[in-house]
């Protein structure tokens, strides 16, 4: 009886789709065969029949390694270098061909659960979950354009070398010249987040009566808990800046 137990849910998802864009159509082969399709808008990334927040870029597979030397060779690239798909199987990176769709920069998914409790009749507590899901961010820091010597300032972004490999990370002078129309590597940006925690306590009794007071709470809570992501910036929602986490305590006092 002294035991109370309240749970929201919300979830939301947002669609869209360009319909047409100019009108000019062109006959390319997919797959073996001759398609008639809209031209794309290849400056804008606009592509009919897809949302406009899809990611076209080239499909990175890895990073290439010291054994793979050879191979990374055709593609002008060394051990260090970034490995991508190489879709229509010519040896060569170019935009047109090679690029693909990777993913999605708007979250696929939204939900936020909140749990309200009330016990011992005088606390009360509650906690929010939420979560953006189904979405990737760009990682220039992984470039060497980006800073050549230190790729430290901003994220925790580490570098390949012979004796320290990674399948994740770029040497850091990895050359992006071989790829056409430029490269760019993406992140998964998803998250749970542990938005807001709450608890509060409610005095009651004789000791209002006694200092004569209306209403007496003493409350504490915590914004921005913890975020369970693969993010590897500062925080999958602000990318490349921190996400502060907030500590308050407080008393409401009512007089009579």
């Amino acid at each position: 009886k002294a035991f109370s137990w309240r749970t929201n849910l919300v979830f939301s998802l947002n669609r869209n789709k360009i319909k047409s864009l100019f009108g000019d159509y062109e006959e390319v082969e997919i797959d073996g065969q001759i398609v008639r399709r809209e031209v794309p808008d290849y400056s804008n990334k606009w592509f009919p029949g897809k949302p406009l927040d899809v990611v076209w870029d080239y499909d990175i597979q890895g990073i290439w390694q010291v054994e793979e030397e050879e191979a990374a060779k055709v593609y002008r690239l060394v051990p260090g270098d970034f490995k991508a798909r190489d879709i229509d199987g010519n040896g060569r990176y170019e935009a047109l061909h090679d690029k693909t769709f990777i993913g999605y920069l708007q979250p696929r998914y939204r939900w936020g659960l909140r749990n309200d409790f009330t016990f011992l009749k005088n606390f009360t507590a509650s906690f929010f979950l939420r979560a953006d899901l189904g979405h990737i961010a760009d990682m220039p820091q992984a470039l060497h354009s980006w800073s050549t010597y230190d790729r430290n300032s901003t994220s925790n972004v580490p570098y390949w070398t012979a004796d320290n490999r990674t399948n994740e990370w770029p040497r850091l002078t990895q050359d992006n010249a071989p790829f056409g129309g430029g490269i760019m590597l993406y992140k998964p940006r998803s998250f749970v987040r542990i938005q807001d925690v709450s608890l509060a306590y409610q005095v009651q009794g004789g000791v209002l009566q006694y200092l004569r007071l209306n209403d007496v709470s003493i409350f504490a809570s915590i914004r921005n808990l913890h975020s369970f992501d693969k993010w590897p910036g500062w925080d999958p929602e602000s990318t490349h800046t921190p996400m502060p986490r907030t500590y308050t305590f407080g008393l409401n006092v009512t007089l009579k």
